[in-house]
């Protein structure tokens, strides 16, 4: 009975340890793994305008990032896509760390529906370290997709508000307020001047 136990417990015990050490190395390897997602999504100050955004959603490091095809930018147009040329990303990202974005200039509602159509399926391709510091490549799928914007809001944030009037672009009490102070200056510069002249 003793021999049978000792035998099972010798069986037992490197089965076991090895699950330990895999769930350990798993749960290590997952807190290294990227995850980089490509998306459209409208600009959050301009209105009618939408960005690119390629985003590390991951908690590690992507590395030489590559994309199974071109991503569209700067494709103009608000109901139908006008004549300008559009481009394309097709170039690779040398680094993405966790957490961190870049955004492109994507264009307008109407240009890039005439582009990506029903959606455009992007394997993003890259490399990151493993807990053992090997180089492994990962792969990840977005859908770069504009039909779920048609209906969107097309209203500028209050920062793009705010700047455009201090910068007189556009018609509010600001404007008025910058007259009336330069009025004002005016005034004061002038009594100014005749006192110094009395």
């Amino acid at each position: 009975m003793a021999e049978s136990l000792q035998i099972a417990f010798y069986i037992v015990s490197p089965i076991g340890t090895s699950l330990a050490v895999a769930t350990a190395y798993y749960a290590i390897y997952r807190q290294t793994k990227p995850c980089v997602v490509v998306y459209y999504e409208p600009n959050p100050d301009t209105a009618s305008l939408i960005d690119l955004v390629i985003r590390n959603i991951g908690t590690g490091t992507a590395r030489d990032i590559s994309f199974s095809d071109s991503l569209p930018i700067l494709c103009w147009g608000i109901d139908k896509a006008d004549n300008s040329e559009s481009k394309q990303i097709d170039h690779r990202i040398p680094f993405l760390a966790p957490g961190k974005e870049l955004r492109f200039n994507a264009g307008q509602y109407g240009g890039l529906k005439d582009r990506v159509k029903d959606g455009i399926s992007v394997s993003p391709n890259y490399t990151f370290r493993t807990p053992l510091r090997s180089g492994k490549k990962g792969t990840d799928a977005s859908m770069l997709d504009v039909n779920y914007m048609q209906h969107a809001g097309t209203k500028n944030s209050a920062a793009q508000d705010l700047s455009d009037a201090l910068k007189g672009r556009n018609h509010t009490v600001f404007i008025q307020m910058n007259k009336s102070l330069a009025s004002i200056s005016k005034s004061l510069s002038e009594l100014s001047d005749k006192r110094d002249d009395a």
